[in-house]
């Protein structure tokens, strides 16, 4: 179950999409929303200032100090921004507070914020969650491509990544794309409880070479049966265009409102490589996505 649900609020545009699908996964399993904003500690913004103060003209540059106090003053900002959408999103939908299990059935929400490198604390937080939810990358000011698939990557848990508009359903209908690899293994293994209360699932599969068959799919849906989950089979063998393409037009034939995938790459030094239909997802989601590794 999804019970526990970290939201990293950033104080950007892509918050009230973030929070809003969290919602909806939450209702499900009176589950928690933990929304957690890292602000930079003291050393991080002395970077940040040296990098802007590098990268300037001489002309235009600034005195070390006042790039300092600027960007203490953004950072503010964007805390305020994100506790106020916090606050009012938690009022409208009637969200109780509550910093631990408070026994009763029905959604909650909690408020933190952390001062750190942001990435390292969104790895470690979302090791103690359920599931992470990410806004938009491509929405403005949304989480970068890179901060994305380093919570995927060393969290162990899976992420749901979101299109730029909040969706007002989601896990009605899920397509999962599906190939005989741990990663999708792991991905299908995550949204049990989501595949379970779909009324529809759709397994698309696609021959990525002339040896492959639809036995992988035939054999993912024999084991879904035994769950309770009779799913449906879109089979493609030699599909025109890119691989990505082709899922994504295969999920909007099945009207699905989810796509559950296994997010793929290899480690190449300290960068981690993704795969192309990883990447492409990571880079935008064009509707709501769950990724496992």
């Amino acid at each position: 179950m999804f019970k526990t649900i970290l939201i990293p609020t950033m104080g950007l545009s892509s918050d009230p999409a973030a929070l809003e699908a969290a919602l909806l996964v939450a209702r499900g399993f009176s589950g928690h929303l933990e929304c957690v904003h890292v602000r930079p500690d003291p050393q991080q913004i002395l970077i940040q200032a040296a990098g802007y103060d590098m990268g300037m003209g001489m002309g235009t540059q600034m005195v070390m100090g006042d790039l300092i106090d600027v960007l203490q003053r953004e950072d503010q900002k964007r805390t305020e921004r994100a506790q106020k959408t916090f606050e009012a999103f938690c009022k409208r939908e009637e969200l109780p507070i509550a910093a631990r299990p408070t026994g009763e059935a029905g959604v909650t929400a909690a408020w933190r914020e952390v001062s750190g490198r942001e990435s390292d604390i969104l790895v470690a937080e979302a090791r103690t969650h359920d599931l992470t939810v990410l806004g938009n990358a491509t929405a403005l000011g949304g989480m970068v491509r890179e901060a994305a698939g380093t919570v995927l990557v060393n969290s162990g848990r899976p992420i749901l990544l979101l299109p730029a508009k909040a969706p007002k359903k989601m896990g009605k209908s899920i397509a999962i794309a599906w190939k005989a690899s741990p990663e999708a293994a792991r991905a299908v293994a995550a949204a049990m409880p989501l595949l379970t209360a779909a009324a529809r699932v759709t397994i698309v599969s696609i021959a990525e070479n002339e040896d492959e068959t639809a036995s992988g799919a035939d054999a993912l849906s024999a084991s879904l049966r035994w769950h309770g989950i009779n799913a449906e089979i879109s089979y493609m063998a030699h599909p025109a265009g890119s691989i990505h393409d082709t899922i994504l037009r295969a999920a909007a034939d099945a009207k699905a409102d989810l796509l559950v995938m296994g997010a793929y790459g290899h480690s190449r030094l300290s960068e981690f490589v993704f795969g192309g239909f990883t990447r492409h997802v990571l880079g935008g989601a064009v509707l709501p996505t769950l990724l496992a590794h």
